[in-house]
């Protein structure tokens, strides 16, 4: 029988904050292609899951928060595809137009979040819209935070 000494373990307590219904500057963190098991969707209805990245600053500290975000791909849910995809700017607002998925992380845009409940009574943070770059809201939720952490003037990097 072996013992473990747990005097120095580390754990995540698995908790995150629920950020206030507003709207905020998001960065892409990651994407994944995936088929939905949601008995709501069609058969087989493939979606994508972005991992939006969003700073915010809360008693004078920069902190992160991520989102999942889900895009179903059938026709009912084409729209928040296009919406999201035009935010982005990875898609005109007007016309056709494909979408590179391999291109879609570290682009960033801004949308509106609201509080939503989940099955287990526990409150989460849900992305209510996303806004095109014409129509962005003037003031958003993280602007002083957003400054803050991109200010990346004089530092070199590959786009």
């Amino acid at each position: 029988m072996s013992e473990y000494n747990i005097t120095n373990l580390e754990l995540d307590d698995n908790s995150f904050e629920v950020l206030p219904e507003g709207d905020y500057h998001f960065t892409v963190k990651s994407h994944e292609v995936t088929y939905s098991t949601s008995e709501k969707m069609p058969p087989n209805t493939q979606q994508i899951i972005c991992y939006l990245e969003i700073s915010y600053e809360k008693d004078g500290e920069i902190k992160t928060a991520t989102i999942r975000n889900y895009l179903n791909v059938y026709n009912k849910g084409l729209f928040a595809i296009r919406q999201f995809v035009e935010c982005i700017g990875m898609a005109p607002e007007k016309g056709k137009s494909n979408v590179n998925l391999d291109k879609m992380d570290g682009m960033s845009g801004v949308c509106s979040i609201t509080i939503a409940e989940t099955s287990k009574g526990n409150e989460v943070n849900r992305v209510q819209q996303f806004y095109p770059p014409s129509k962005v809201p003037a003031v958003t939720a993280n602007d002083g935070a957003w400054k803050k952490v991109t200010d990346l003037d004089g530092i070199p990097f590959d786009l």
